[in-house]
């Protein structure tokens, strides 16, 4: 999809689900048995209140939307690894089948996927005899395939992940190699991927201002704000 320049009011009233990792948990809003990282204590260190302060609260609120959920679940990667959390993967229908609630489909998904996979170095695309959802590339079309299965009227963002620094320390270095590939081979996928599939790229690794975060990936409140500021800029949607 070609992105344009979008009225935030084109957005009233509509319902958005998210799917993430640890960055977007919060206490309260994930389904039970889903890890959490933004509990008591690390939301009280971050300094966010509750899940307006968060990335996706504060797109919802400033475009006047409402969540329907949050299937957000904390370690969790797109691919599949087999010493991981049974269960947790993305591209699993277990987990797109549940962006949904009481008959009422989102309007919009959020996306915000692929830390935990550069984190374990996971492969792009598949090679010899490795299952597509063992590899990047082939688990995030899985997923996409699934949610455009279940709900197919949804504009689906998938956003990639933005550039972090840590807070109160000028000195840090992001670290691009986390996992032994650069963060950008996996941005570069899910681009390719999402304009595969008729999905919406959203480019937020982009980022004009780096994120503030608590140990240079999770971020604190300020953090939050600013990653919400440029996946709102890079999808094109004007305030």
């Amino acid at each position: 999809m070609d992105q344009k320049v979008i009225k935030a009011d084109d957005y009233k009233g509509r319902y958005f689900s998210v799917v993430g990792d640890s960055i977007s948990t919060f206490l309260g809003t994930i389904p039970e048995g889903y890890a959490l990282y933004y509990d008591e204590n690390n939301k009280k260190l971050a300094g966010i209140e509750d899940q307006t302060g968060t990335w996706w609260g504060q797109i919802i609120s400033r475009l006047g939307g409402k969540l329907l959920k949050n299937n957000s679940w904390s370690g969790s990667t797109v691919s599949y690894h087999a010493e991981f959390t049974p269960g947790s993967f993305a591209h699993l229908d277990s987990r797109m089948s549940m962006l949904g609630d009481n008959g009422i489909a989102p309007d919009v998904i959020m996306i915000y996927m692929g830390v935990n996979d550069w984190a374990s170095g996971t492969p792009i695309e598949a090679s010899g005899e490795m299952a597509e959802n063992e590899s990047f590339a082939g688990a995030y079309r899985i997923m996409l395939d699934l949610i455009k299965s279940h709900y197919p009227d949804a504009e689906v963002w998938c956003i990639s992940p933005a550039i972090s620094t840590l807070r109160g320390d000028p000195a840090f270095e992001f670290p691009y190699y986390l996992g032994g590939r650069h963060l950008n081979e996996y941005v570069d996928a899910i681009g390719k991927v999402a304009e595969e599939k008729g999905c919406v790229f959203v480019d937020a690794n982009k980022n004009t201002e780096l994120v503030d975060a608590l140990d240079g990936i999770h971020p604190d409140g300020n953090g939050m704000k600013t990653l919400a500021t440029e996946i709102l800029r890079a999808r094109g949607i004007e305030l």
